[in-house]
């Protein structure tokens, strides 16, 4: 247990925290948190997540943008369709469909497939939470208990229970934001 994952670790607490409230701040701490995760991740030979932590650095300054208040009124949340999440979840599966033997090949990821499905559901996942998504806390729930498997199997304990944690945490994102009403 490395002190940057604990860090890391911290930050990404405060992230989930803060995006269940619906706080713009989430970006900021997420974007620090997944600036340290991406060391780690490479370090435990999970360059796909390691890749993904890069991109979800750009994501968090997205995201932060994308939530400012326009007078005093955060944008309102919304809910895609069936087919618009069909369609996002064959682009995963092509994208893992191709990202999965590379990384095998060259023997870059300890886990080929898992690492490239956790990476590509990931993306449109935060893609989803930055556009204000309702549903992107059940792709969440699916997600993080995935990966935190892969976490414990690559031997990072503390970060295999903060995605536990999120999965459990992303039930409560869920219901918060259902509360708080949906646009069309």
């Amino acid at each position: 247990m490395a002190p940057p994952e604990l860090v890391a670790v911290a930050f990404g607490v405060a992230y989930i925290l803060l995006a269940i409230r619906q706080h713009r701040a989430c970006w900021i701490a997420g974007g620090i948190g997944t600036a340290i995760y991406a060391n780690v991740f490479l370090d435990a030979g999970l360059p796909m997540q390691a890749a993904l932590q890069v991109v979800y650095v750009a994501m968090s300054a997205y995201g932060y943008f994308a939530w400012r208040t326009d007078q005093g009124q955060a944008a309102p949340v919304r809910q895609w369709t069936v087919a618009r999440h069909l369609l996002a979840l064959v682009a995963v599966g092509l994208a893992t469909a191709v990202s999965a033997p590379l990384t095998a090949r060259y023997a870059l990821s300890a886990a080929p497939v898992a690492d490239s499905l956790g990476t590509w559901a990931s993306v449109v996942a935060t893609w989803l939470l930055a556009r204000r998504i309702v549903d992107n806390w059940l792709w969440w729930i699916v997600i993080d208990t995935v990966l935190a498997a892969l976490f414990a199997a690559q031997g990072l304990f503390p970060t295999a229970a903060l995605y536990f944690a999120y999965a459990l945490l992303a039930v409560a994102g869920w219901r918060s934001w259902r509360r708080s009403g949906i646009s069309s």
